[in-house]
C-alpha cells in the first residue's frame, strides 16, 4: 500500500490513499476561503435555531414555493457533494405514486366517510445498508373518519393543536382501508443524508473549523429540509392532479429526518369553529412551540430539552398495570401493523 501515486503505481497490489483534505466523501470538508453567510449564521446555536424555525414555519403554513426558493438560494453558495445532489433533485423528480387510486378505492369503501388522512415521511430506526444500495424514505399513511375525531368540523388550527398533544384524539383509530403510496425520487438524497459524516456540530472546537459552522454540516441541514420540502411538494402536486375526497383534509409531516414539521392540506370546512365550542368535547390545547434542540446532539441534556424525535418515535414507558403507549409521532402517523396499541 502506498500513498504516493508516483511510486509503484503500476504494482498489482498498489492502492491509492486519497488526501483527506482534497477528496470528497471523507470526514474533511473542503472549506471555501470565504465562509458562506449561512455558516456564520449557524456558528451560534441561536442563529441556527432561528433559521430552522423560519423554514419550518414556511412548510407548516404550506408555503412550499417560498421554502424551495429559500433553500435553493442558500444551496447555490455550496459546492460539496451533498449540495450538488440537492441541486439535482428538483420538485418534479419526486412523485407521490398511488394517490391516483385513492378516490376509486373510496368509491367502493362501505365504511364511514373518510374525513382525514395522515401522511408521514420517515426512516426506519437503525438502518443497515448493503454496499452500493440506496434507501427510499418510508411513508406512514392512515385514513380516519369522524367516528374517531370531528375532523369535518375542526379548523386547521384545531388539527394542528391536536397534533401538538401527547395523545391526539384519533390515535389508533384509523379505518381499515387498503391504500398505499410510495415516494420515488428521493432515494439517493435520503441515502446521502443518512450516511452524511457531518450530521453534528458540537461547537466545542473539535470540528477543526474556526469562525464558522462546518460547511458539510450546513449542507446536511439544508439537505434535510430540502428532503422535507420535496415530500410536501409531491403531496401538493398529487392532490392538485388527482384530487382528495370531499370534506377530507391531509395532515402531512415528517418523522425523524432532522427536519420535522406538521401541516394541514385541504379546504377549511364550513362551520369549523364550532368544534371548539361544544361543551361535550374537550377544548383544544393551544399550539405550543417547544425550544429547538439540534438533532442528535450527544451533549444535549435529555431531562431539560425534552425527548428527541427518535425517543418520541419509540414506545414510551407506561405504568406496569397498563400496556405501553405509542409515542406521539408514531400515533399521529400510525404504521399499519395490524395492531391497535
Amino acid at each position: 500500500m502506498n500513498a504516493n501515486p508516483g511510486i509503484g503505481a503500476q504494482h498489482p497490489h498498489f492502492v491509492h490513499i486519497p488526501d483527506p483534505t482534497q477528496a470528497e466523501g471523507l470526514r474533511a470538508y473542503r472549506e471555501p476561503q470565504t465562509p458562506h453567510p449561512l455558516q456564520l449564521t449557524f456558528l451560534e446555536a441561536a442563529g441556527e435555531a432561528a433559521w430552522v424555525e423560519e423554514t419550518r414555519a414556511l412548510l407548516s403554513a404550506g408555503r412550499t414555493r417560498e421554502a424551495d426558493a429559500r433553500l435553493t438560494a442558500e444551496l447555490a453558495g455550496f459546492d460539496g457533494a451533498l449540495a450538488r445532489l440537492c441541486k439535482q433533485t428538483g420538485p418534479t423528480d419526486v412523485a407521490l405514486d398511488g394517490w391516483e387510486d385513492l378516490l376509486p378505492i373510496l368509491a367502493e369503501w362501505e365504511g364511514p366517510p373518510i374525513t382525514a388522512i395522515t401522511l408521514g415521511l420517515t426512516n426506519a430506526p437503525d438502518l443497515v445498508f448493503e454496499a452500493g444500495r440506496t434507501h427510499d424514505p418510508e411513508l406512514l399513511l392512515s385514513l380516519y373518519s369522524d367516528e374517531s375525531f370531528a375532523f369535518s368540523r375542526a379548523s386547521k388550527a384545531d388539527l394542528v393543536a391536536e397534533c401538538a398533544k401527547e395523545l391526539p384524539a384519533w390515535a389508533a383509530a384509523e379505518e381499515d382501508v387498503e391504500f398505499h403510496c410510495t415516494l420515488p425520487g428521493l432515494a439517493e438524497l435520503n441515502t446521502a443524508l443518512v450516511h452524511c459524516k457531518h450530521r453534528r456540530f458540537l461547537r466545542d472546537g473539535r470540528d477543526g473549523v474556526d469562525g464558522r459552522a462546518p460547511g458539510g454540516y450546513v449542507e446536511y441541514v439544508l439537505g434535510s429540509w430540502l428532503l422535507a420540502t420535496r415530500f410536501l411538494q409531491a403531496a401538493e402536486r398529487a392532490i392538485a392532479e388527482h384530487g382528495m375526497p370531499s370534506g377530507c383534509r391531509l395532515i402531512a409531516g415528517t418523522v425523524d429526518i432532522n427536519a420535522d414539521f406538521v401541516t394541514v392540506l385541504g379546504a377549511e370546512q364550513p362551520g369549523a369553529a364550532a368544534v371548539t365550542t361544544l361543551a361535550a368535547e374537550p377544548s383544544f390545547a393551544p399550539l405550543t412551540i417547544k425550544p429547538w434542540v439540534p438533532r442528535e446532539d450527544p451533549t444535549t441534556d435529555a431531562l431539560t430539552s425534552g425527548p428527541t424525535l427518535r425517543q418520541r418515535l419509540s414506545p414510551a414507558e407506561a405504568p406496569p398495570a397498563e400496556p405501553p403507549r405509542r409515542s406521539f409521532l408514531a400515533r399521529l402517523f400510525a404504521r399499519r401493523r395490524g395492531d391497535r396499541t
